[in-house]
C-alpha cells in the first residue's frame, strides 16, 4: 500500500479474533469532551451521541471484556463518571511505576496536576469468565500465553455455543443490494478459491476500518455501496505517537508483569485543544521499548558496532554497568489525538492484489501541525516528569520530532463515520448505514473523531448498543 508517513509501525490481522490476539489490552474510556470537539474547541466534528448515552454501554463492555481497574481513581475524572464498578480491581502497578508515583506527588505542569493511575485493561486481575488471572508473563504483545488478556475468540466461542456458524478460511468480497437498497446477499471466497453466497435479514460488517472499506468499495460491481456521502474510506485516523526514555535514579526492574500497568491521562483535555491535540501518556514496563532493546545496550557496552564503535567493557565492570542501565531503564510513551481529514483515506489499489486475487488497500495518510505540536508538548511534559524524579538528563532518548518522526498505534479509526447528516456520514448513531436499512457497520471506522483514548472499549460499547437495535429489528 502507498502510505505517506515518516515512521510507522502499524498492523492488523485478518484472522478469527483479529488484532485482539496482539493488542496490549488497554481500555480507557472516552471522556465527555471527546464527543464535542467542534462545540467546545471549534475543531473536528461532534459525535451524534454523548457520554451520557454511551456510559451504560461502557459498563457493559467492561463486563464483557473483563476490565481490571480502580473505580475510585477513575470515577468522575475529567468528567467521566461511572455508574458502576469495574468487574475486577486494577492490575498491580510495577515497582518502577510506584517509584514514579512517589516522586511526582503534587507535580503541577501549568494548571494541570500530573496523576498516575492504574490503566484499565482487559486483563484479569483474578480468575474471571473461565480465564485465569494474569501471571505476569510480559508477552501481552504478541500474545498472552494463558488468555488472561481478553481476545475476541472468547466471544466467538460463546456465539458458536449459542448456535452461530463460523465459516473461517474465507474472505468476504462483495455485498449485493436489491432495488430497495437492502443487502440481500454476501459473497465470499474460500482459501481454496471457491466462491460462495449467504443471505440474512440483517448484515453486520465488522472487518476493521480498512477491510470494511474495501468490501464496501468492491460491492455493487465495483461501484460501491453505502457511499452516497462520498465518505467511505475518508477520515482515516490513528494515534500517532512516540516516546521519551531515560535512566532512572531508582531501579525500575522492567519486564516483570504486563508491558504497561500505569498511565497519565491528565492531558487528554486542555484549554488549548483548539491549537494542538490532547494526548495520553503510558508508562512502559519494557525498558526502553522500541527505542533500545537490552541487546542494544549490551552491544554498546561491548564495543558497539562498526558504524558506531564504543569503549569496550568486560568482566565485573560490564556486569555492573549492564545491571545499572537495564534495571533503571524506563520510558513514557505518548499517543496523540488526530483530527479527521478527508484526504487521509483508504481506497482500492488499482493494480495490486492479494493471494486470493482481491484488491489490496491503498492508504493515503499524513499528520499535520495539530498532531506535531501536541507531540512536542507531550515530550516537554515527559521531560518535566523525569526532571522531577531526578532522572539522568544525559541518558535520555526520544522520538525525533525535527524529522516529523512518529510511530503508529495500530488504532485504525474513522473511515465510515457516524453522523446525523446522510450527506456527510456513512452510518447513523445506531451504526446503521444511511443508504441500506439492514446494513450495520461495527468497529472503530464509525468514529467521527479519535480522541486520545485506545479505541477498543468504545468500539465494544458501540457494538453492544447496536446489537440491541439489531435484536429489535429481527424480532
Amino acid at each position: 500500500s502507498h502510505v505517506q508517513r515518516h515512521r510507522i509501525i502499524d498492523f492488523y490481522q485478518r484472522l478469527v479474533g483479529g488484532s485482539t490476539w496482539a493488542w496490549r489490552g488497554n481500555c480507557p474510556r472516552f471522556i465527555p469532551s471527546d464527543f464535542e470537539l467542534k462545540t467546545r474547541y471549534g475543531v473536528g466534528v461532534d459525535w451524534p451521541i454523548n457520554y451520557d448515552v454511551i456510559e451504560p454501554w461502557f459498563c457493559a463492555a467492561e463486563d464483557e471484556l473483563g476490565v481490571s481497574g480502580n473505580t475510585e481513581e477513575w470515577d468522575g475524572y475529567l468528567g467521566a463518571y461511572r455508574s458502576r464498578d469495574y468487574p475486577m480491581d486494577k492490575i498491580v502497578q510495577t515497582v518502577g511505576d510506584q517509584a514514579l508515583i512517589a516522586g511526582t506527588q503534587g507535580l503541577m505542569i501549568g494548571d494541570t496536576e500530573v496523576k498516575i493511575f492504574g490503566i484499565p485493561q482487559a486483563r484479569n486481575s483474578q480468575d474471571y469468565d473461565g480465564r485465569p488471572a494474569c501471571h505476569g508473563n510480559s508477552t501481552c504483545i504478541p500474545i498472552c500465553p494463558i488468555q488472561a488478556k481478553y481476545d475476541a475468540t472468547v466471544h466467538v466461542k460463546k456465539a458458536i455455543a449459542c448456535g452461530a456458524e463460523l465459516r473461517d478460511h474465507a474472505v468476504v468480497t462483495e455485498l449485493v443490494a436489491d432495488g430497495n437498497g437492502r443487502i440481500n446477499a454476501v459473497k465470499y471466497k474460500a482459501w481454496d478459491g471457491s466462491e460462495h453466497t449467504v443471505s440474512g435479514k440483517v448484515v453486520v460488517l465488522a472487518a476493521n476500518a480498512v477491510e470494511t472499506v474495501k468490501i464496501l468499495l468492491m460491492s455493487n460491481g465495483g461501484h460501491g455501496l453505502a457511499n452516497r456521502s462520498d465518505q467511505v474510506g475518508r477520515n482515516l485516523m490513528d494515534h500517532p505517537g512516540g516516546e521519551v526514555a531515560a535512566v532512572m535514579p531508582f531501579p525500575a526492574y522492567p519486564f516483570r508483569g504486563p508491558q504497561s500497568t500505569s498511565g497519565i491521562d491528565s492531558f487528554r483535555d486542555h484549554n488549548q485543544r483548539d491549537k494542538f491535540c490532547s494526548f495520553r501518556l503510558t508508562i512502559g514496563n519494557d525498558g526502553w521499548g522500541r527505542t533500545k532493546h537490552p541487546y542494544d545496550t549490551l552491544t554498546e557496552l561491548t564495543g558497539g558496532t562498526a558504524a558506531k564503535p564504543t569503549a569496550l567493557r568486560y568482566g565485573k565492570d560490564l556486569r555492573q554497568e549492564l545491571e545499572r542501565v537495564v534495571t533503571h531503564q524506563l520510558r513514557i510513551a505518548y499517543a496523540t489525538e488526530q483530527l479527521p481529514s478527508p484526504d487521509n483515506r483508504v481506497q482500492l489499489h488499482p493494480t495490486e492484489k492479494d493471494a486470493l486475487g482481491i484488491a489490496k488497500p491503498m492508504l493515503t495518510y499524513s499528520v499535520d501541525d495539530y498532531v506535531l505540536k501536541g507531540a512536542a508538548e507531550a515530550q516537554r511534559v515527559i521531560d518535566l516528569i523525569f526532571d522531577k524524579v531526578g532522572a539522568s538528563k544525559t541518558e535520555r532518548e526520544r522520538t525525533d520530532l525535527s524529522k516529523k518522526s512518529y510511530s503508529g498505534s495500530a488504532h485504525i479509526m474513522g473511515t465510515t463515520r457516524m453522523g446525523t447528516d446522510a450527506k456527510a456520514s456513512v452510518v447513523d448513531s445506531d451504526c446503521r448505514a444511511h443508504d441500506h436499512p439492514n446494513l450495520f457497520l461495527a468497529g472503530s471506522g464509525v468514529f467521527p473523531t479519535g480522541a486520545a483514548a485506545n479505541p477498543t472499549l468504545m468500539l465494544a460499547a458501540l457494538a453492544l448498543r447496536t446489537s440491541e437495535v439489531i435484536a429489535r429489528d429481527i424480532c
